[in-house]
């Protein structure tokens, strides 16, 4: 078996049938689907247990183990040389899996491959991740540099080191845990094109999994395993640099944001994750994206920003001053050209 595909699956009846249907459409076809129904309270169950492809082995599980326990249970019943990660509710490419494998088989050295994802639901946008295995080292700093429903595994990486979604994991944020233990042994790569089609809305796990204590769990796990034994308040600023914020932002959260940054690159220069310069970008582009969703909160807070970048931007005043329009006569800010 080349290819074993792993589904968790929970409450996804009204999309199933789409994702298995563009699953089974694939160009390429030696492959097992793995479906571990988490105790559904819906008709997902029913629906995986009628699918008509022998392909289809469904695991039903006897009690609730969110996310990271179900996708490890498909991964003990995995056989393939490969595991593919998919979701219950997402749509694939039909080449996805040819071109996914390909490139596997071309690459021994590459232990985890995903690709651009293209979003759909709410609104439509493309999500776009880095080729290069320096540039994914470094961005694990901040979030996951595959995306987990893009995801192609070696199963032979995972078995050698053991490595797996651990139960015990909070429900929200397992991949990136998964992929920092990942990131020690192996590389990373995307391919350059949208392959799956990712379905944003209400029905996902990140939006039903909201509770803060669970992110901050996962961030804490996550930095320990980066090298950090993080204090709550190292924590708050990890999340606050994906925008995720467990209070009101404040002049003083903005100077330990910057100062926090630094503290980010010492570890990855301790730790040999990416080049000094690869890290440099992909911190700029945080810290350049902190500066709008700030201005965007107050004006102190954008100055705030200013100061601790050095200098004052000239395009940062200009946007700057779009939003006091917009406060003040209701007018969009417009663009913002350094997201």
């Amino acid at each position: 078996m080349k290819v074993s595909v792993a589904m968790p699956v929970y409450n996804k009846a009204p999309y199933l049938k789409e994702a298995l249907d563009s699953i089974f459409a694939q160009s390429f076809t030696d492959f097992e689907v793995i479906a571990v129904d988490d105790k559904s309270t819906d008709d997902s169950l029913a629906l995986l247990r009628v699918y008509d492809d022998p392909r289809l082995k469904v695991v039903e599980l006897s009690e609730n183990l969110g996310h990271p326990g179900a996708k490890q249970v498909a991964f003990e019943h995995a056989s393939g040389e490969y595991i593919v990660h998919c979701d219950a509710d997402d749509v694939f490419h039909s080449e996805r899996f040819a071109k996914q494998v390909a490139f596997m088989d071309a690459n021994p050295e590459i232990g985890i491959c995903g690709c651009w994802v293209k979003l759909f639901g709410d609104e439509d946008e493309m999500s776009e991740f880095a080729a290069d295995d320096a540039v994914c080292q470094g961005e694990l700093l901040f979030t996951t540099p595959v995306h987990d429903c893009a995801a192609i595994v070696r199963r032979e990486v995972l078995v050698r080191h053991g490595i797996g979604f651990r139960r015990e994991w909070p429900r929200v944020g397992g991949d990136w845990l998964f992929m920092i233990d990942l990131a020690a042994v192996t590389r990373f790569a995307n391919l350059d094109e949208p392959l799956v089609y990712y379905r944003r809305g209400e029905q996902n796990i990140s939006a039903k999994s909201r509770s803060m204590e669970a992110r901050k769990e996962t961030t804490r796990l996550g930095l320990k395993k980066l090298g950090l034994q993080a204090t709550p308040e190292q924590v708050e600023l990890q999340m606050a640099t994906g925008l995720t914020f467990q209070r009101s932002p404040d002049v003083a959260l903005v100077k330990a944001l910057r100062a926090w940054l630094g503290t980010l690159a010492e570890v990855n220069s301790r730790r040999g994750r990416c080049p000094e310069a690869v890290f440099k970008a992909r911190a700029d582009w945080v810290w350049n994206r902190l500066f709008y969703h700030l201005a965007d909160l107050g004006v102190s807070l954008a100055w705030a920003h200013m100061r601790s970048s050095g200098g004052i931007q000239l395009p940062r005043l200009i946007y700057l001053a779009k939003v006091h329009a917009r406060r003040m006569f209701g007018r969009s800010p417009g663009p913002a050209k350094e997201h």
